[in-house]
């Protein structure tokens, strides 16, 4: 009798350890991973308060990256930019850079009423720095001008 309690036992243990070792199944997990990108402007304005005439006046706060974008993609964008006529009088000239890797020293664009591609972005998780320069003529009057400047990161 004693030879059997101690067969049943291991006999029972074979059969849970073939029961385990015969079950078995592939799932498929799948996704579809979507286009997706986040632009969010840290600033809402460029002042360049009081100028004299002259060519590539920095905006304040181009030295120390004040103008920035975060930005999230995993598509590549593109950023272009324009620009309204300049009110009361169309005379000063907007000038522009970006970059991914710290504030741009020196003008690249000149940002008119047609758009223009600026900059172009990778996947990743960036700030976009952004500068601002002006010209303005001997000949501009006197007074307070202003534009408006639309930036699109859109898919490139």
């Amino acid at each position: 009798m004693k030879k059997s309690l101690v067969f049943f036992p291991i006999v029972g243990l074979l059969l849970v350890a073939l029961a385990v070792a015969q079950v078995s199944e592939d799932i498929t997990v799948s996704a579809d991973v979507q286009p997706y990108y986040s632009v969010v402007f840290n600033y809402a304005s460029v002042s360049f308060g009081a100028v004299y005439p002259g060519p590539d006046i920095p905006a304040p706060g181009n030295s120390i990256g004040a103008y920035n974008v975060s930005v999230e993609t995993n598509i590549d964008l593109t950023v272009n930019a324009s620009r309204t006529a300049w009110y009361p009088s169309d005379v000063l000239t907007l000038k522009f850079a970006s970059s991914l890797y710290g504030t741009p020293t020196s003008p690249e664009y000149v940002i008119g009423t047609a758009s223009v591609t600026v900059d172009s972005i990778s996947p990743g998780v960036y700030t976009h720095y952004h500068a601002y320069w002006l010209d303005v003529p001997i000949g501009a009057y006197p007074g307070s001008y202003s534009t408006n400047v639309t930036m699109t990161y859109q898919p490139a």
